[in-house]
């Protein structure tokens, strides 16, 4: 029986054991995205369920998901499992595997049939199995990963909560003596409701399980990116727990500009400075005394088959030499094209299917979610990048081009397009009608819910999207249109059979709030009152047969898989994985202005094949534009530059294998703001620990955020007059957050909680009381006294 020593996973022997594994998703809790299905109203475990009971009884229900699940993972899965060197995953369990759905507190007749096989298999392998109830009853989120979206009923709902309990019951009560078992996991991300009510549960299922079962490890799983609400476990009697964290560093909104590497080199060296990333999560647990989980992590998809295996590889290293566990998410992932490309979030996925054209479906994609305020190329949208259009097999084929938006209700969507284009690459003919718009003239529009506004000849300038033309495509709300609005404009184009094709454009938001913009290349005409979903080679639940549904999930077992080659390598590999093996960042940087000239020096690194590049931005403490590039001097000079704006440079080295971190910044003058004004946050002269991201607040632009207790963000301020001063803030968080002081030269002129507005990206504005300033320069400082805030702007007013 695996238990805790200290902050270490040790065996009963006492021995330490590095647990490295990764989580069986999609297989006892559906998400549709790992499966390639959904549509028409189907879009997790709950709505399949209902529907097949719907249209085939329950019973014929029950048969189908067990043909699914006793595909979706067989023997051959185990076997690559420990070809990638794994001892140990993480089982993601829905309630109703163990309960009987329609007998509360009654245990089905199969209830431990698929973890009793997990743990079987595991056995045989000598790999370990995390209980992870990743769907409890009622939702423990709003998520689908949870079996059923929209939901978050459990924190409000005693019954599901006591049913709950009476499930860890059994559980623990089966599997009590069971040394393969590594832990429980009592709920997965639990972070529908506050991080108080989430620990009140928490560790009422540790109580539950330990009244039975003393022996197995129980985790303690963090809210959101926090574990500060369980305090030292050690002094609230907690026994044999381990804490457990899901980082997804530049991924869901983060740090969305940056590189593949540079996010993974920050989180797993610890940042420029030395203290951030995973240093920091290891000054916490060591001081804690109590072990780690990195229960889900996903550091390969999208970087390319071999860095990306080379990251994973450095990843699950570096989290062993803080002696933490870990389980990526995860092994398996299904697509209807297959293939990994570049590196899906499966570790194996479905061989590429060669009957398909590729490139259809839904082409292109950006988001409020993913990337407020977007102004982007299609080949460089945030949420989906458009790609080449291969057509297969002989004659024409007839397909709808589809340009879908819409928004939340209360959101007001502002999404402008121009300059779209779809070519043949052989003849280089056009085969849209009107992608440049100024009239509607090619175009059919199409109500999906609400309505939407039309204009098809805007000629706002500061709507137009970078590299559009003349006037362009603004969707917008229609004034007196609520809740949930969804439309599209489509027109019918034909496609040669055998050929390639281009498609282009440019798209902008315009300070939407939960708006997207989607574009589609579908067989099916549009429908109005249907939404348009990517369905090629999908499976629609709501009309195909018995036969075609077993057919698919009878696939999923059948399959050849096409495996990431870079992990299948370097997760086993003996040779020496060089991926951070970068150089020192340069020290000894000087800079002299002159005028509008400045002159850069710097030491030179030791090393060979250095070389240097340069950046500069208006923002401290980002990296900002390339301007110089591969350069073998130790000097540069950069001319043309305003006056009127102070500028920041750093500088990095680069070797054969990668770039460093960047240097120290050096400046041009600091330039005192002068107030009273409304200031940009995003505007700082230093800071230190924090990130920008795109704001979604109207205006624009970028917000700070990613706060911990002791960061801090600095203005020049130059009062033109002395007297009494106050501040507007503009705010967001999720949780809400004790917040923040303010500090004019050393001295704190306001303290200043956040309450929860709502949202990361929901604003209210928040006043500070009258404080004195006298007139000249000043330094400003906000400083951060807890976290989870975000900033966008603040104003300084005189009373």
């Amino acid at each position: 029986m695996l238990k805790t020593d200290g902050n270490k996973w040790v065996k009963a022997s006492g021995d330490q054991i590095n647990l490295k594994g990764t989580n069986l998703g999609n297989w006892l809790v559906q998400e549709f995205w790992m499966m390639g299905q959904g549509g028409n109203g189907v879009h997790d475990q709950c709505t399949l369920e209902a529907e097949l009971t719907k249209r085939f009884s329950y019973e014929e229900k029950e048969r189908l998901i067990k043909v699914f699940r006793d595909n979706w993972i067989k023997e051959r899965d185990w076997d690559q499992l420990k070809a990638f060197g794994f001892n140990v995953v993480r089982l993601p369990i829905l309630w109703s595997v163990i309960e009987d759905e329609k007998n509360p507190k009654t245990l089905r007749a199969d209830a431990w049939h698929y973890i009793d096989w997990s743990i079987a298999e595991a056995k045989k392998r000598g790999i370990y199995v995390i209980l992870d109830l990743h769907g409890a009853l009622g939702g423990q989120t709003p998520n689908d990963h949870t079996g059923c979206s929209g939901q978050n009923k459990y924190w409000s709902t005693p019954e599901y909560q006591e049913r709950t309990k009476w499930l860890w019951e059994q559980i623990a009560t089966k599997y009590k003596d069971e040394p393969v078992v590594a832990a429980y996991d009592p709920l997965n991300e639990p972070w529908g409701s506050t991080p108080e009510d989430m620990a009140t549960r928490v560790l009422e299922l540790y109580d539950v399980i330990r009244k039975i079962d003393d022996k197995h490890i129980v985790m303690l799983h963090s809210h959101y990116g926090s574990i500060d609400v369980y305090g030292d476990p050690a002094t609230k009697g907690l026994t044999n727990v381990a804490f457990q964290l899901h980082p997804y560093p530049g991924l869901f909104g983060d740090r969305p500009g940056d590189t593949h590497y540079d996010v993974h080199r920050d989180w797993l060296t610890c940042g420029q400075n030395g203290l951030g990333g995973v240093c920091d999560w290891n000054k916490k647990i060591t001081a804690l005394k109590t072990p780690m989980l990195m229960g889900e992590f996903q550091p390969w998809q999208s970087a390319g088959l071999e860095l990306g295996g080379k990251i994973g590889r450095a990843t699950y290293d570096i989290f062993a030499g803080y002696n933490w566990a870990s389980t990526s998410w995860s092994y398996k992932l299904v697509s209807i094209a297959g293939g990994q490309g570049k590196g899906t979030w499966g570790m194996v996925t479905n061989e590429i299917n060669t009957s398909l054209d590729t490139g259809v479906g839904l082409i292109t994609k950006a988001s409020t979610w993913d990337c407020a305020n977007w102004n982007s190329t299609f080949a460089n949208a945030c949420a989906k990048k458009a790609t080449v259009i291969n057509t297969n097999g002989t004659g024409t084929k007839n397909y709808y081009l589809v340009i879908k938006t819409g928004a939340n209700g209360g959101a007001n969507p502002d999404v402008t397009y121009d300059s779209i284009s779809l070519k043949n690459n052989a003849t280089n003919e056009e085969v849209l009608v009107n992608g440049g718009f100024g009239s509607g003239s090619g175009w059919t529009e199409l109500t999906i819910t609400g309505s939407l506004n039309f204009d098809y000849n805007n000629t706002d300038a500061s709507k137009q999207p970078t590299g559009g033309d003349g006037a362009n495509l603004r969707i917008t709300r229609p004034a007196g249109v609520t809740g949930e609005i969804n439309g599209a404009l489509y027109q019918q184009i034909t496609l040669q059979a055998g050929q390639s094709y281009t498609f282009s454009g440019v798209f902008k938001d315009n300070a939407s709030v939960n708006t997207w913009a989607e574009i589609y290349l579908i067989e099916d005409a549009p429908v109005a009152g249907k939404d348009v979903v990517d369905n090629a080679g999908k499976v629609d639940f709501t009309t195909a047969s018995i036969e075609q549904i077993e057919q698919l999930f009878k696939s999923y077992g059948e399959v050849g898989y096409d495996v990431h080659s870079g992990l299948a390598q370097w997760l086993v590999s003996s040779e020496h994985n060089d991926v951070f093996d970068f150089p020192e960042k340069p020290t000894g940087v000087t800079l002299t202005q002159t005028g509008t000239n400045v002159a850069l020096s710097w030491s030179a690194i030791a090393g060979t094949d250095i070389t240097y590049n340069v950046y500069r931005s208006t923002a401290a403490g980002i990296k900002g534009t390339l301007i110089g590039e591969n350069l073998t001097a130790t000097t540069f000079a950069d001319a043309g530059i305003s006056e009127e704006e102070t500028y920041y440079y750093s500088i990095t080295a680069k070797n054969k294998v990668a770039e460093g971190y960047a240097s120290n910044p050096v400046n041009t003058k600091l330039l005192f703001v002068a107030v009273p004004a409304k200031i940009e946050a995003e505007k700082y002269t230093s800071m230190n620990g924090v990130q920008l991201e795109s704001t979604s607040d109207a205006g624009g632009g970028q917000n700070v955020g990613h706060f911990e207790a002791g960061d801090f963000i600095e203005f020049k301020i130059n009062a033109e007059t002395a007297g009494n001063y106050s501040i507007d803030y503009r705010l967001a968080t999720q949780p809400g957050s004790t917040g923040f002081e303010v500090l004019i030269d050393d001295i704190v002129v306001d303290t200043r909680a956040v309450n929860a507005t709502g949202g990361w990206q929901t604003w209210a504005t928040q006043s500070s009381g009258t404080f004195a300033l006298t007139a000249g320069n000043h330094t400003l400082r906000f400083r951060s006294l807890g976290k989870e805030w975000n900033i966008n702007w603040f104003e300084i007013k005189k009373q």
